[in-house]
């Protein structure tokens, strides 16, 4: 879920003009007057002063008094200056005149503001965010020592409120961009006392920073800590999520207490839009605690007044089983809300795991490869990454897959202005190691099926290899999951707003632990959740779970109530459909599990090759004699079935000389006059003895280019890495 920003259309105050301040506003200047003992008086009263003592006294009074002049003439030229001349945050030359203010008056909060805006802006990574926050943090404390009676003024009059206004929204804009400067590099107590310093100075109307509402953000995005982490935490998710509603309604509460004094000040759709800005933050509460009748009491308030984020109501959605509208709020956040400022962009990688969903892996490919690309090594690479292994495991480029999973693993992310955090990151690349992990024993015994694999000490020693690095990572899973304290809220609940792995990888997190257990749990969800679109997935997995505990029966009872389900024929429910005839055809034998078979080769073919299902074809293969039989071996030699069955699909193979060197191999698999698949590739003499084995995956629609998971070394990430 993401945060609500300052700088958004139609909401909160938009500087266009750094800080253009009301003509004649005149900021004015500390108390310049020196601190200065009483004399000593002798028994008489007489002051014991010499003469020299006197002059020198009334000298420095002279000279303080011409210096609080002067510091107030400078400080008057930076504000009209500033005023004049000074452009976007964005422009290099706001940074020059930042310097240009510190070097005529360091002890002015407006050059240190300006110097750390602009570098809030250009930050990319940890170092950037923690060089804004020196000149920022400086910026607080000379804001607060001068203007600190200014800044705790609350007036209903208008022309003593207009006086100090300019003051609190640059506090306002100080305060926030620290506050997000800390929250970004994961240092959050720093980040709750500069809320606290805004809180207490209890501003009439915050204009920039809501400390209220940003304090339960914080609660929020760390529910997962305890007081152990962070000091200001409580000791349980329950706990945390409590205190941020809690702090909710005291933000509510502010805002009518201080609703006497900015009324007539502000329009009224501003100061309604404070309350909406609460209310964002409630709906994303509600919908994590999949409080649904709350939610969506929440978000309808905020859509009619055009206040939501597309992309938090998609996740609602998407928690919701509603896939299609779901991805329709994921492409409007994507016009919607993009931000000058840096954050994780979640809607490309939500988009993503709807596409694999809908049995389009190969767009979510496309999709994820072009942000990446874009992007660079910038935040939200990890995610993208993540993002574009799982669309490439669907498509069956393991080794691909392992390689982006593998980067995302290196990458050092920053989450910014979003509750997906680090916990989240490692289980989503832990799922995706074991899963890809998984698929390299299934590859090569599907690669290896000759009658004699067992009786070759190699193919013993690869499928060992193999098994260990699956139990490997499935403890990794396992710990992970087991030091998780949300678990229960968000991943067995299937789909969660901070669920970011696809229902295959939940699976995949209890597949192997407590059968009964997860029975009994699913059959309880399945009875109380109120999500009638999800309870479908329910009967998915107890199918899953009964066939795991050796009871068929039960499995296909629940597999065929999924079929019976009627929106089970949404196009978003292609995966599932699939995985439904996958568990169907391992619970059936004979003609009706060949049915489910090819049922599920036309709807996902990527699917076959790892299910332990081996797919029949009809197969004719013409070219020269000696290649014609060295492609039929190598073909056989793979777990596909080859028939003469009329029902079976017709591969059709045809090898010829190309011109500039190799041969071209065409294909085409055909059932009752439909093409299921087909495609033409150049291969190089040198490789032919891998042709076979290449062609039986494209057979089942997944184009490798090469065998095995060996790739070239990884190389670091760097800046601007292209995808």
């Amino acid at each position: 879920m993401m945060e609500p920003r300052f700088f958004y259309a139609g909401g909160l105050p938009t500087p266009r003009r750094v800080g253009a301040w009301p003509p004649g506003f005149r900021c004015k200047a500390p108390d310049a007057r020196p601190h200065t003992q009483p004399p000593h008086r002798l028994s008489g009263g007489f002051p014991l002063q010499s003469l020299a003592g006197i002059v020198l006294f009334v000298a420095a009074l002279f000279y303080t008094s011409v210096a609080g002049f002067a510091q107030t003439a400078i400080r008057d030229q930076i504000n009209r200056e500033r005023q004049e001349s000074v452009g976007s945050f964005f422009e290099e030359k706001t940074l020059e005149k930042a310097r240009k203010f510190i070097r005529q008056d360091s002890t002015y909060y407006v050059g240190h503001m300006l110097e750390g805006a602009f570098l809030f802006f250009r930050a990319n990574d940890e170092l950037g965010f923690n060089r804004a926050i020196a000149p920022l943090q400086k910026a607080m404390d000379l804001i607060e020592k001068d203007f600190n009676r200014d800044l705790r003024t609350r007036s209903s009059n208008f022309n003593t409120y207009a006086r100090v206004y300019p003051l609190h929204f640059d506090y306002g804009l100080i305060t926030y961009f620290l506050n997000r400067c800390y929250q970004n590099v994961e240092r959050q107590e720093e980040a709750m006392r500069v809320l606290y310093h805004v809180r207490d100075r209890n501003l009439q109307m915050e204009t920039a920073t809501d400390s209220y509402n940003t304090m339960a953000w914080i609660y929020h995005r760390n529910r997962m800590y305890t007081s152990e982490r962070f000091s200001f935490l409580k000791n349980s998710v329950t706990e945390n999520v409590a205190m941020a509603n809690k702090l909710l309604d005291s933000a509510i509460r502010k805002l009518k207490i201080d609703l006497p004094l900015v009324n007539g000040m502000f329009d009224p759709t501003f100061l309604n839009r404070q309350y909406l800005s609460t209310f964002y933050y409630k709906a994303m509460i509600h919908d994590y605690l999949l409080d649904i009748d709350s939610a969506t009491l929440y978000y309808n308030i905020l859509l009619e007044n055009n206040a939501h984020s597309s992309n938090n109501y998609a996740h609602f959605k998407m928690a919701m089983g509603e896939f299609e509208e779901a991805e329709k709020f994921f492409r409007d956040a994507e016009v919607r809300e993009q931000r000058l400022e840096k954050s994780t962009k979640e809607y490309f990688y939500m988009r993503g795991t709807l596409e694999t969903y809908r049995g389009q892996p190969q767009m979510a490919d496309t999709l994820l490869s072009n942000v990446l690309r874009e992007q660079g090594s910038t935040p939200g690479y990890g995610w993208h990454c993540i993002g574009l292994a799982r669309a490439r495991h669907y498509e069956g480029l393991t080794a691909e897959s392992q390689e982006r999973i593998t980067k995302a693993a290196r990458f050092q992310e920053l989450h910014i202005g979003t509750t997906w955090g680090q916990e989240q990151y490692n289980l989503a690349v832990a799922s995706l190691q074991y899963l890809n992990h998984v698929r390299f024993r299934q590859e090569f015994m599907f690669e290896n099926d000759e009658w004699y694999f067992w009786l070759n000490p190699l193919n013993w020693f690869r499928w060992l290899k193999h098994t260990l690095a699956i139990r490997h990572h499935k403890m990794i899973l396992a710990n992970l999951v087991a030091e998780n304290p949300e678990r229960e809220q968000v991943l067995y609940s299937i789909f969660s707003p901070e669920n970011l792995i696809n229902f295959d990888e939940v699976y995949s997190l209890i597949d192997g632990f407590g059968t009964r257990y997860f029975i009994s749990l699913y059959e309880r969800r399945l009875a109380t959740d109120k999500r009638p679109n999800v309870k479908k997935y329910y009967r998915y997995y107890l199918g899953k779970l009964h066939l795991a505990d050796g009871d068929e029966e039960k499995a296909r009872s629940y597999f065929e109530s999924v079929l019976n389900d009627e929106q089970i024929k949404d196009p978003f429910e292609t995966l599932l459909l699939a995985r439904t005839y996958e568990g169907l055809a391992h619970a059936t034998e004979g003609e009706v599990r060949e049915e489910y078979m090819l049922k599920l080769y036309k709807l996902y073919p990527q699917l076959l090759p790892y299910s332990g299902l081996p797919m029949s074809f009809q197969l004719s293969v013409d070219g020269p004699e000696e290649l014609r039989e060295q492609l039929e071996d190598q073909l056989n030699d793979t777990e596909l079935n080859f028939t003469d069955a009329s029902n079976s699909p017709q591969a059709t193979v045809s090898i010829t000389a190309h011109a500039a060197g190799g041969w071209a191999v065409r294909y085409r698999v055909e059932l009752n006059g439909e093409t299921l698949q087909q495609g033409e590739w150049i291969v190089p003499a040198a490789d032919l003895e891998k042709t076979g084995r290449l062609l039986a995956y494209r057979f089942m629609g997944i184009y490798k280019n090469t065998l095995g998971e060996e790739l070239p070394p990884l190389k670091p990430v760097k800046e601007k890495e292209a995808a």
